[in-house]
């Protein structure tokens, strides 16, 4: 196989890992927020547990995302990502400019 095709195949398997994990750690955060709500939520009051429940939701983006991105860190230290990994996002050739269209930006 060549050198290029397993750095393809290891970032697609890569991003797809660190998707699902993303992922888990979200829903275990709003998990753990929706039985704290469940555990401490007034009955009554069903408008202040819409609150909680738009607040719990953001809040288990924000730490997934904030504990994902550590884990991130930690494995781009450990581990030589130009080695391993293609580049997701590759400089393109410009593409030449017809007559047509450099007559139309000196308007």
């Amino acid at each position: 196989m060549k050198e290029e095709t397993k750095k393809k195949r290891n970032t697609a398997v890569f991003i797809l890992i660190a998707t699902i994990v993303n992922l888990i750690l979200m829903t275990v955060f709003m998990l753990v927020g929706y039985i704290l709500l469940v555990r401490f939520a007034d009955p009554e009051k069903p408008q202040a547990a819409q609150i909680w429940l738009i607040i719990i939701f953001i809040g288990s983006v924000i730490l997934a995302w904030l504990i994902y991105s550590r884990m991130i860190k930690w494995y781009t230290k450990r581990v030589d990502v130009n080695e391993k990994f293609a580049p997701l996002i590759t400089p393109g050739r410009k593409k030449p400019q017809t007559d047509d269209e450099m007559d139309g930006m000196k308007r």
